[in-house]
């Protein structure tokens, strides 16, 4: 074999390492996560299962300036932790909570009123049903119903679909009747 086939053979296969281009867009990509998960209302993250080393390094980024050299460093260092923390999908339970307080402000309300389903059931429901009176009652009753059973046997930090398909469910109603979420139903 030639110099020059030896040369071009290695080009036919896989690099083994990744490319600069890829680490960089790996790592911008983690960054924007941090930024994403100090900037999630208070319930939502508390519901992010994390390691308490990490959680203590965004707990100190969330008491920070939203705009500061401080806040950007602390989340490059918490960036660092998850990069040491193998298996920890954090982006999957972001995209499992919902929306954030950032960009639905009526986020933490819909969160308090599901919440509210979950522990009064009919009467939480009957409420509603009074606010939105075109409102599907058994879909609504069976989705709080899920929930309940679901937040009966679920460990804390666990996924909650039925939860979610409940929040969803009511803000989508809220949207469809534009309509306010009262503080009575809270």
């Amino acid at each position: 074999m030639s110099k020059l086939e030896q040369h071009f053979e290695g080009f036919d296969h896989e690099p083994e390492e990744e490319s600069r281009s890829a680490q960089k867009r790996a790592a911008q990509a983690l960054r924007k996560l941090c930024d994403d998960i100090a900037d999630l209302g208070v319930q939502s993250y508390r519901a992010l299962v994390m390691p308490e080393h990490v959680r203590e390094a965004f707990d100190v980024a969330r008491g920070l300036k939203p705009r500061s050299d401080e806040r950007r460093r602390q989340l490059q260092y918490a960036a660092k932790l998850l990069r040491a923390e193998e298996g920890l999908d954090l982006k999957q339970q972001i995209e499992g909570l919902g929306a954030s307080v950032k960009v639905d402000p009526n986020a933490m309300r819909l969160e308090q009123l599901r919440e509210e389903f979950i522990a009064h059931g009919k009467e939480a429901i009957d409420a509603f049903v009074a606010l939105i009176v075109d409102t599907d009652r058994n879909k609504l009753r069976v989705l709080v119903k899920k929930a309940q059973q679901e937040a009966a046997k679920a460990e804390p930090g666990a996924e909650k679909p039925a939860a979610r398909q409940l929040f969803k469910y009511v803000k989508a109603e809220l949207a469809r009747a534009k309509v306010e979420i009262p503080a009575s139903l809270l």
